[in-house]
């Protein structure tokens, strides 16, 4: 890419932060991190677009302190923390903020969605008009995400936040160099946790966990700025980070040690399959930049976006599939037919939006090698893996065209 091409594409991602903030609300969340006056809203922590970084008060007598309903009591971190004002960089210019934008888009959508008269449940939507919250420093033993905080108050007392969901960070976020793919990963789960499940949310559903792992494996390869030093660097994070971003860019997840497909069942719950498929979908330019209809985008875009705007253009590719994706998700699931693996979910795009189906089904079949759609699948000639791709094509224009299950290998 040459200089002048690169000073291009800065000023235009420039530009579309500042659109976004301007059109979408989220210039709150970066202005005010710790939900300052300015987000602020009747009893919540602030607004729904927006973030909040707090941390635990110090243990008293050896023990975390809880509020009088048991919920972990926190205080706001100041901007000029030290340690959390990488976290504030990393939302403002960097793949977590992309990441973290999603999750306020899945808010919106728990909070708007309505098919054929059923919505989400109170609890999730009340979850849903409070910040996202970030606890620097926070237990992690109860699992990723976690429900509830109590505000340290002034006077003695304590301000309860019951449905306020948040992520455990680290206490010295600024020490960890993969820290955009923590950051991704976490917050892939946050969102993808809250349209998963209509009365709460579920953040071990594998298909939850595979969302969250594909986000990952983006944020390793989304680059700030010019040259390698823009990416995260090959040898930073953990072991676990650093082979599944291998894993899933080779796609080892689909495969047997012995080179043949593995079995459907395997693959259909496997979240290092569904991360794969997902990453394949969410890097793929056909379907980011694919503009959906309109009702697609009315639960994000209601009252934001100006007469004659494109949302897609407004949302970018990245994010323009996560709003369709997450849509989609949402639909299935207010329709009684919540994904249970991956080809349900990649039918349930299809569903909602059938002009992507042809598409988003190739991406699918060829990644999983046909073997859910055929028994044994379709194993890749020894040394030519594109030797595989003209019958993997026919098979997924046939699941497409409805002629074939994407859970046909499941048949007895």
């Amino acid at each position: 890419m040459t200089g002048a091409a690169r000073g291009r594409r800065a000023g235009w991602a420039r530009l579309e932060r500042t659109a976004v903030a301007a059109v979408l609300g989220v210039g709150c969340a970066l202005a005010a991190g710790v939900g300052a006056g300015g987000c602020k809203r009747d009893a919540a922590l602030g607004a729904p677009d927006s973030f909040v970084v707090v941390a635990p008060v110090p243990q008293r007598e050896g023990a975390a302190v809880k509020s009088k309903s048991g919920l972990p009591v926190v205080a706001t971190v100041a901007l000029d923390d030290s340690h959390a004002a990488t976290l504030h960089q990393q939302f403002a210019i960097g793949f977590a903020g992309e990441v973290l934008r999603t999750d306020y888009l899945a808010k919106q959508l728990v909070r708007e969605i309505e098919v054929g008269g059923r919505r989400y449940g109170n609890g999730p939507r009340a979850a849903a008009g409070e910040p996202t919250v970030l606890i620097k420093g926070g237990a992690r033993a109860p699992g990723p995400t976690s429900r509830g905080v109590a505000l340290k108050g002034s006077f003695g007392g304590d301000d309860e936040h019951p449905d306020a969901l948040a992520i455990a960070v680290d206490a010295y976020p600024d020490h960890d160099r993969a820290l955009p793919q923590t950051l991704a990963g976490a917050l892939g789960l946050l969102a993808a946790s809250r349209v998963a499940g209509t009365d709460a949310p579920n953040p071990t559903h594998p298909l939850v966990i595979g969302y969250a792992r594909a986000l990952e494996v983006v944020a390793r390869e989304w680059r700030v700025g010019e040259g390698p030093a823009g990416s995260i660097q090959a040898d930073a994070g953990t072991s676990a980070q650093r082979n599944l971003f291998a894993a899933v860019r080779e796609n080892r997840f689909s495969l047997s040690e012995d080179g043949a497909p593995r079995p459907a069942r395997d693959l259909l719950a496997d979240p290092g399959v569904i991360a794969t498929v997902l990453y394949r979908l969410a890097q793929s330019k056909t379907v980011g930049r694919k503009i959906a209809p309109d009702a697609v985008y009315a639960p994000f875009v209601k009252d934001r976006v100006p007469e004659g705007i494109s949302p897609a253009a407004v949302l970018g590719p990245f994010r323009n599939f996560q709003a369709k994706l997450l849509s989609a998700w949402a639909r299935a699931v207010l329709e009684g037919k919540p994904p249970a693996d991956i080809a349900d979910l990649v039918d349930a795009y299809g569903r909602a939006l059938p002009a992507e189906r042809s598409e988003i089904t190739r991406i699918f079949v060829v990644t999983t090698f046909g073997a859910t759609v055929k028994p044994g699948g379709v194993r890749p000639p020894a040394g030519n893996p594109g030797g595989a791709l003209p019958e993997l094509t026919a098979l997924a224009a046939e699941v497409a065209a409805g002629k074939r299950s994407s859970h046909a290998a499941l048949a007895p």
